[in-house]
């Protein structure tokens, strides 16, 4: 039988996959919007990824509530305290993902039928993918307890940093530029807006990563500037 620790804890830990089922969701809803080709479908892709958004809100105030109080109530054991530290963390940085979509999908719609977007698009949609698979990649590394996944999010996150350079040099090659340049330059930065936030996506997937190897090993690679690999090498010396 489970002691009323246990159960809080791992009460927490259902609590938080909810959530984090609903992030990937969004961000799966996102891609199918900014892919899809009939008005009608992307506004009632937009419909459901807002009542997400509502969702995700509630959720994070919800692991917050939960987490001060099982460390209240229950003064779990070290393990314990490292696990809902690191869900903690992660359902923050989740929360922001959710954000940045809500976000993503403001700039999409000023600038969804211009030439400068259709030019694009394709990229994007790569990087979008990118940013998913690393979400996913650093969830999973909590959920299975295992690292790997965690060192790939981290590594990746560069590969994504890079495709922004690409995708805007992309971008000016490829757009037929009209002549109304007030135009241009407003899709330009709605453009530029939706390349941040996918990836500020990649950067939050990589902090659920280093939160989730915390609370496998016990050890904070934060602002250690090290390879994952090295710095997990080191620790275990």
């Amino acid at each position: 039988m489970k002691t009323q620790r246990e159960e809080a804890v791992l009460n927490i830990i259902a609590t938080f996959e909810e959530m984090a089922d609903i992030i990937l969701a969004q961000l799966i809803l996102l891609e199918k919007c900014m892919a899809s080709k009939k008005e009608e479908d992307r506004e009632h892709i937009i419909s459901e990824i807002r009542e997400n958004e509502d969702r995700i809100d509630k959720f994070e105030v919800t692991i917050s509530e939960k987490f001060i109080s099982t460390i209240i109530l229950y003064q779990p054991v070290a393990s314990d305290i490292r696990k809902i530290v690191a869900i903690y963390r992660m359902s923050i940085n989740l929360e922001r993902i959710g954000d940045r979509v809500m976000n993503i999908l403001r700039s999409f719609s000023n600038i969804e039928d211009s030439d400068e977007y259709k030019a694009i698009a394709e990229v994007l949609t790569v990087m979008l993918v990118s940013s998913i698979s690393m979400v996913e990649k650093s969830l999973l590394s909590f959920i299975n307890n295992d690292n790997d996944y965690a060192i790939w999010t981290i590594k990746n996150d560069t590969v994504v940093d890079e495709m922004n350079h690409k995708l805007l040099t992309t971008s000016i090659a490829k757009a037929k530029v009209s002549e109304k340049t007030k135009e241009m330059l407003l899709s330009y930065i709605d453009l530029k807006d939706i390349v941040t936030n996918i990836e500020r996506i990649a950067d939050h997937a990589t902090n659920i990563a280093e939160a989730s190897i915390y609370s496998i090993q016990g050890t904070d690679i934060r602002h250690s500037g090290l390879d994952p690999d090295i710095a997990l090498h080191n620790e275990s010396i």
